[in-house]
């Protein structure tokens, strides 16, 4: 495969995860305005951000069917010629009852579930097992690069008073890359292992009579204590960073006054420092053992949102966030690849498990949180992501312990579980 070849295919796996990380990234920001045309409280209207989580984990769900029997090619067209549809009619037609918004989310949802699967697939084909690892870590960079560029972009177009839909819009200019690179070119054939279009009528075969062990023997053979454990956690974590992000601004709207856009720098910030954060981590797995680091950050996301709840200027809330960003966020590919261990050679089922896991995080964390508000205030939803990041860090602890008694503690990407 020529360095070109795998440039543009690689550019449509970073393109897929900006667009997921677009829309999702702008939900604190853009609350308020949403709460305000649905004539809604925010605790409430910030359910329909559920919707666009819920349609998330459709698409994945979908997606493992989808992929093993149409060409990637053609389903990247179609799912984002759809999602483009879709932001277009949302920016038209400005949809204002609940009813509607929540259909297109949900839609919206499932076109960016389906996509991000096929740029994940993208990645698993085009990269070897050792450099495939900093390439997962690398689309990271990419969400977070998205997640800074959006929300920035919201606060401003509402400061400018337009409407919320607009930044929404913007994102499909990420979906229209996509649908060019992907005509621009072949991609991958997900139907064959690695994606080698030279394979022999032996390995068809071989896979054929490997048939008969069914998707649910081989989840049945998956599940231990420690997958569990690391599957809850990494649900925790999304449910904790969504939850987080998702009132922060809000939170800093009520308690100190601040404008939207002021107050939305504290998304903005984590996410830009999260890049820098990411592109640390790449090299600190090489470096560091896997369960350090993962455990390190763990404590410091517990002690960076506690001291973030309790600080009682908004400078101090803002500027934590850089740090928060910073320190954090390879918490999630870093829990994907320990949780991956704990089965010997990380069946692919193992890893849509893990992946599976953090989608019902990020799709429950809005109605968790929103209900947490309605009961308390928006400083509740954080002391929830605090909570949720205490049970996150005690069952990674859990995990390592069980590890060490297991005999399993080979570390990644220095050595693979056996």
């Amino acid at each position: 495969m020529s360095l070109l070849h795998q440039g543009r295919l690689t550019l449509i796996a970073f393109l897929s995860y900006m667009v997921m990380s677009g829309l999702l990234t702008q939900a604190g920001v853009i609350l308020n305005a949403v709460a305000e045309q649905l004539l809604l409280a925010p605790a409430v209207a910030v359910s329909i951000f559920s919707w666009l989580t819920g349609g998330v984990l459709v698409g994945t769900c979908i997606s493992m069917y989808l992929y093993t029997r149409f060409a990637i090619k053609w389903l990247l067209v179609l799912t984002y010629s759809l999602l483009l549809l879709l932001l277009v009619s949302l920016s038209v037609v400005m949809p204002q009852h609940y009813a509607a918004v929540a259909a297109i989310f949900w839609l919206l949802g499932v076109a960016c579930g389906c996509g991000l699967s096929g740029g994940a697939v993208i990645i698993s084909k085009i990269y070897q097992a050792q450099r495939r690892a900093s390439a997962f870590i690398a689309t990271d960079c990419a969400f977070s690069a998205a997640g800074y560029i959006f929300p920035t972009l919201a606060g401003w177009l509402l400061a400018q008073q337009f409407p919320w839909q607009y930044s929404y819009l913007a994102v499909g200019t990420a979906a229209l890359l996509i649908i060019f690179f992907a005509l621009l070119g072949q991609c991958p054939d997900a139907h064959r292992p690695g994606g080698n279009p030279n394979t022999n009528g032996q390995e068809s075969a071989g896979r054929e009579s490997s048939e008969p062990y069914s998707a649910w023997q081989e989840f049945r053979s998956l599940i231990n204590i420690r997958v569990v454990c690391m599957a809850i956690a990494v649900c925790l974590y999304l449910v904790a960073q969504t939850s987080f992000l998702t009132w922060a601004p809000s939170y800093l709207s009520s308690a100190f006054s601040l404008s939207p856009d002021l107050a939305g720098k504290v998304v903005g910030n984590y996410w830009g420092a999260s890049i820098f954060g990411l592109l640390l981590s790449v090299v600190l797995v090489n470096i560091v053992p896997t369960r350090t680091l993962l455990l390190t950050a763990s404590m410091l996301a517990v002690g960076l949102t506690m001291a973030m709840v309790i600080s009682g200027t908004p400078d101090t809330f803002i500027t934590l966030g850089f740090a928060f960003g910073f320190l954090t966020t390879c918490i999630y590919k870093v829990a994907i690849s320990l949780g991956t261990q704990q089965v010997s050679n990380s069946p692919p089922m193992l890893v849509t498990l893990m992946l599976f896991s953090g989608s019902v995080g990020s799709t429950a964390a809005p109605a968790v949180s929103g209900l947490v508000v309605s009961l308390s205030n928006e400083q509740g939803a954080l002391w929830l992501s605090v909570c949720c990041y205490v049970c996150m860090a005690l069952l990674f602890v859990l995990t390592v312990v069980s590890e060490n008694k297991k005999g399993q503690s080979s570390d990644w990407p220095l050595q693979h579980t056996t």
